[in-house]
Parts: structure tokens; C-alpha cells; sequence
């Protein structure tokens, strides 16, 4: 496929920029051009507005390639196109007149509802705060998740607004322990008159656009989308360790090649795993809807993943031992970057309850699943 070409290119490419990228906690102008440039910002744009709707191992396999290279342009391309999922939602004029131009414009999305909205004619009056709007900085648009009360309770909408509106602020808020490219800082609005055309709801409004991508669990691929990144973190740490075992002149002990055999092994089941469910889940989106038993597996797989690609990343860590203690060496950044991801609510342990219900039929299933 030519966009993982391309993503296996600009990989080979990012490790020159993730110091840089750590130490402005933004990407490098560059690197932005380049996902640009290369179509990434619309690998879930739907076909007609221009994307690639990418299958959902495609949008794994092409995260996991570019972590590979530098988390933070990897969770960027991630949050970014995750966002474009709401298109499809949007109204279809006005989603057109956004996704109109070349290049395609940058997303800095926050699904959480952390705004409050006052309906005013056919705009809403938005305030709030979000924190995690990863990419902001390179942001032309800004969705974010707000609850709005039209008179018969609170529901959660988002809301689309220019980047450079006047009442949108970014407040530098990302001192953490990884992923500090990411520059996810937070988003202020004060009181920003929204058209109601810029305003949607995955959960009271169906999707226009047709095909697979529209069928697809949009929290299932945003969760497979974070727990790629892991993977490709994990599978820098796994090389890593392995071009130092073999530097030296005598050859590993016995017991370290086993641990490190380990190591790959965890990894790539943890990795087959997670292109076997979303590969369900691509095959189902393509003949219809999709059960809750596929939507769990992917959930289930996602936290899986996760979970296993921090495993491999602390253990590649150990097994370099006091050489990769110094802070910037690569086994310590893929540490803490892969930590930063096991944070992510979308793969956190409280999802694997509901996951498991699904997949084994008992109980009641979260629409959000």
C-alpha cells in the first residue's frame, strides 16, 4: 500500500526530530509538512471528502510504523485522524467546506465534555476547558466535546471550531513524563459563538458518509489507534536493545537471548492479536453492522496491547541495564513514552469489564463501547 510506503519513509526519517520534538513539546515544522504533505492527516477521512478510509489494520500497521520512528508524530497523525471520524457527522455541506482545501487541515480533537454550551438562536455560546488537545499547535481546527441542555437534559455534542478563533486559547500545560512532543497542552474558550452547523453528536445522529469506515466503533479505533502507538514504541525499544546486545565482542549469556527472545515473542503476539480483531472488525464493518462481541475483541485487544508494549518497553530497558539509565537515550524515552500511552482512558483497565460482557454476551453493553 503506498501510504505505509510512505509511512515506513517518513519513519526512517523522524528519530533525527524526536529531541527536538521532546524539547519544544511540539512537532518540528518539517515533520508537520511532511503529514501534510503525505496524506496522513486523512487516513480516516471518509472517500468523499477526499480520505483514504483506511481498513482498520492498515490504520494500525501505519501507526505503529511511524511510533516506530518518533511517538509523538505517530500519537499526533493518531489524535488527529481519529478526529476526522466526526465528518462524517457533521453537516455534509459544512464538512465539505472544511475538508475543501489541499493541504487537508490539521485536527486537535478532545471528545471529553469539557465545556458547557447555551443555545442562543442557532448558535451555541461555548466556554470550558480541555486538557490533552495533543497537536494544538499545528492545529487548524480544534473539535471538542461540550454538554449542552436544549431543555430536555444535558447531551454531549462537539463542537468545531478555527484554531485561530478569536476566545481560543492555548494554555502551555504539558510538563509530563513522555510523549512530550505531543505538546498536549490545554485548550481555553471563552464564551465562542458556535453555528449550529459546526455542531454534531455521535450519539443522537447517524453517519452520512457510507462504506466499512462508517460502521466501524469509533471508540474501538480510536482505542487501536493508541494501543499502535504502543506497539511501535515497544518494537523501537525491542530493536534497540537488540543492536546492543549484539555490539559487543563476546556474544550475549545464554540467559539474556532468552529474556529477549521473550521480549519479541510478547511483542508480536501482543501485535497479531490486535490486527486479528481489527481485522474482525473491518471484515464486519464491510458486510453490515457490527456486533458488541466484535466491538469488545477490538476493546480487549487494544488494552492487551497496551498493557504488553509497556511490559516490553520496561523490559528492553532492564535488559540494557546501566547504559540506558541517562536521560534522552533511546530505551529511556520509549519507557516513558510507553507508560504515557498505558495512561490513555481508551485502554485503561475499567474498559475490560464491559469488553468482556460484550464478548461473551452477559450483561448490559455501553453504547461508547
Amino acid at each position: 500500500m503506498e501510504l505505509l510506503a510512505r509511512a515506513r519513509d517518513l519513519a526512517a526519517t523522524l528519530p533525527t526530530h524526536t529531541e527536538r520534538h521532546e524539547r519544544e513539546r511540539r512537532l518540528a515544522p518539517e515533520v508537520v509538512a511532511a503529514l501534510r504533505d503525505g496524506g496522513f492527516l486523512q487516513v480516516l477521512l471518509p472517500l468523499e471528502l477526499g480520505g483514504h478510509a483506511l481498513p482498520a489494520p492498515a490504520y494500525v500497521e501505519l501507526l505503529a510504523t511511524l511510533a516506530a520512528g518518533d511517538a509523538a508524530t505517530a500519537w499526533c497523525v493518531m489524535t488527529a485522524s481519529t478526529s476526522t471520524l466526526l465528518a462524517a457527522y457533521l453537516d455534509r455541506d459544512e464538512a465539505r467546506a472544511i475538508w475543501a482545501g489541499a493541504p487537508a487541515p490539521f485536527l486537535a480533537g478532545i471528545f471529553a465534555p469539557g465545556g458547557r454550551g447555551q443555545a442562543d438562536g442557532d448558535e451555541l455560546r461555548l466556554s470550558g476547558r480541555w486538557p490533552y488537545a495533543s497537536g494544538c499547535r499545528h492545529a487548524d481546527w480544534v473539535a471538542v466535546g461540550a454538554l449542552v441542555d436544549d431543555g430536555a437534559g444535558p447531551r454531549h455534542v462537539v463542537c468545531f471550531l478555527p484554531a485561530a478563533a478569536p476566545g481560543v486559547q492555548i494554555v502551555d500545560h504539558w510538563d509530563t513524563l513522555g510523549l512530550g512532543g505531543t505538546g498536549s497542552h490545554d485548550l481555553v474558550v471563552d464564551d465562542v459563538r458556535v453555528p449550529r452547523r459546526r455542531i454534531t453528536s455521535v450519539f443522537d445522529r447517524a453517519p452520512w458518509a457510507g462504506g466499512a469506515l462508517s460502521r466501524l466503533p469509533l471508540f474501538g479505533l480510536l482505542a487501536a489507534g493508541v494501543a499502535a502507538c504502543g506497539l511501535g514504541i515497544a518494537a523501537r525499544a525491542a530493536a534497540t536493545v537488540g543492536d546492543h546486545l549484539t555490539a559487543g565482542r563476546e556474544p550475549p549469556p545464554s540467559t539474556v537471548l532468552a529474556r529477549h527472545g521473550a521480549v519479541h515473542a510478547q511483542l508480536g503476539a501482543a501485535r497479531a492479536y490486535l490486527l486479528a480483531a481489527a481485522g474482525r472488525a473491518q471484515t464486519a464493518a464491510e458486510a453490515g453492522p457490527v456486533t458488541a462481541a466484535v466491538r469488545g475483541e477490538l476493546r480487549l485487544a487494544a488494552c492487551h496491547a497496551a498493557e504488553q508494549s509497556a511490559a516490553v518497553a520496561r523490559a528492553a530497558f532492564h535488559l540494557a541495564g546501566g547504559a540506558a539509565v541517562r536521560a534522552g537515550h533511546p530505551l529511556e524515552r520509549c519507557l516513558r513514552d510507553a507508560e504515557m500511552v498505558l495512561t490513555h482512558r481508551m485502554v485503561a483497565d475499567r474498559v475490560i469489564p464491559a469488553a468482556t460482557r460484550a464478548v461473551i454476551g452477559v450483561g448490559v453493553v455501553p453504547p461508547e463501547l
